[in-house]
């Protein structure tokens, strides 16, 4: 279903400064989203069965009646369905949020957009294909989940594009703050 697309040249194939610069703050952009939601639902999933151990330990270990266990699964049951709404919720926040940054900073960006290196991040994304729109474009929510999916299913591929683009977003050059 995935392959590998590109050879392993480091030019990306866009075409003006436009829409190379678009690219790189979609493949920044989206992949830091990633990232972060990655996190927030590791640490949701953690929080729930945590939650959940914790509350049939004390309701045991109280003697509670059976009735009173039953109730405490329900509520952690639908605390487990709630967490992929909220997960959707933040995710459009912090799309939201990180769009609203970059446009803030674009500015401030820009220049430093111009250093090559950030080439990279479009030739990593144009090398595989996975079925769904690139991370260099302005993904919508279903795209995002969709990556997430790839993410949680350890997609050898996938994972593999990532961790690329984790290392190329750690090398790259940063802006630099003046001192006052």
């Amino acid at each position: 279903m995935q392959k590998k697309t590109n050879s392993n040249n480091t030019t990306p194939s866009g075409s003006n400064s436009l829409d190379r610069e678009t690219q790189i703050l979609h493949v920044i952009s989206n992949t830091t989203i990633l990232l972060v939601s990655m996190m927030t639902e590791a640490m949701s999933s953690v929080f729930t069965k945590l939650s959940k151990e914790m509350i049939t330990a004390l309701s045991t270990g109280l003697g509670a009646p059976e009735d009173s266990k039953k109730e405490i699964q329900n509520t952690t049951d639908d605390m487990e369905r709630k967490i992929p709404q909220e997960l959707r919720k933040q995710l459009n926040e912090m799309k939201t949020d990180i769009t609203k940054q970059m446009n803030e900073k674009k500015e401030q960006i820009l220049p430093l957009l111009a250093d090559r290196r950030f080439d990279e991040g479009i030739t990593i994304v144009e090398r595989y294909e996975f079925g769904l729109p690139r991370l260099t474009t302005d993904l919508d929510e279903r795209s995002l989940l969709a990556y997430i999916a790839l993410l949680q299913e350890n997609n050898e591929q996938f994972t593999k594009m990532f961790q690329e683009l984790l290392e190329w977003m750690k090398n790259l050059p940063q802006q630099e703050t003046t001192k006052e």
